[in-house]
């Protein structure tokens, strides 16, 4: 089986993207059942492209929509309160006869009348002091409820920003060619790196899957070979290949691309007894 045909094909992008036809998806999955290198091969531009979107993307808190409609029931309720309020007639409110005798303050029921119209007129002056601060009240309620609408807002706008700069990606990704990098020695085990390489805009970009760690004062060196000799293609972070795409030096005609630990800063020639992974371009 040829399975450099696969990973030169754009077959595996298609897939992970959703892309490919019915034929298309079941002659993979009967060439993965084959061959292990491709799966792996597969499994790794899955993790690319999932670690690349999970990193980009950012989600909005997950309380504003309850607080939202909280806050929109509460004010439905407030409105209807007001409205029953304004049509009521206060309990407090006494006829007066058009024709009444004079009044004489020392009679018990005029006392007591005059008890309650005060009782009154104090329930009323506590009923408004209350209106007032409830007023006051809902108006920071809804003065925060619109911060953090336009906080909702504002970071929506970043997701979406985000989104967009995960197609565009995707889409550029499409039109590279995928260049597995194995380890090269049975005493490192285990380790895979990928680099995406497009022949015309000769871009290259980077990701890691699996190195260890370099001491401090030593750093991954990324070579491109070129009729059988090694060109510099630049030092990388860890930190950024891992997590994601790394932007390396631009490369025209490359065959071959292989990664060497070298002192911090890179190294004009490759130190060959420092190699770690090494995948020849598909033709």
């Amino acid at each position: 089986m040829d399975v450099q045909r696969y990973i030169s094909s754009g077959i595996i992008e298609s897939y992970i993207a959703g892309l490919a036809t019915e034929p298309e998806v079941r002659d993979l999955h009967s060439a993965m059942e084959q061959s292990p290198e491709l799966k792996t091969a597969v499994d790794a531009a899955q993790l690319d492209m999932e670690r690349y979107v999970q990193m980009q993307s950012q989600p909005p808190p997950a309380d504003v929509k309850d607080k939202l409609f909280l806050q929109i029931n509460n004010d439905q309720s407030a409105e209807m309160a007001d409205v029953t309020a304004a049509g009521a007639v206060p309990a407090y409110e006494v006829e007066i006869p058009r024709e009444r005798k004079p009044l004489t303050l020392v009679h018990p029921a005029w006392r007591v009348v005059a008890v309650a119209a005060l009782a009154g007129v104090i329930g009323l002056g506590y009923y408004i002091y209350q209106q007032g601060q409830t007023e006051n009240e809902w108006k920071v309620k809804y003065e925060a409820l619109a911060n953090e609408k336009e906080n909702m807002l504002a970071e929506q706008k970043v997701f979406q920003a985000r989104m967009q700069e995960s197609e565009s990606m995707l889409s550029t990704i499409r039109n590279m060619k995928t260049v597995n990098m194995y380890t090269v020695t049975t005493n490192r085990p285990g380790l895979l790196g990928t680099v995406y390489w497009n022949p015309k805009s000769q871009e290259v970009l980077l990701t890691i899957h699996n190195l260890p760690e370099p001491a401090a004062d030593q750093q991954y060196q990324l070579w491109s070979i070129v009729n059988g000799k090694p060109v510099d293609a630049g030092v990388f972070d860890m930190s950024t290949a891992t997590a994601g795409f790394q932007k390396m030096k631009a490369v025209p005609g490359a065959q071959m691309f292989a990664v060497t630990l070298e002192k911090k800063g890179g190294s004009p020639t490759p130190t060959l007894s420092a190699m770690y992974l090494a995948g020849k371009v598909a033709g």
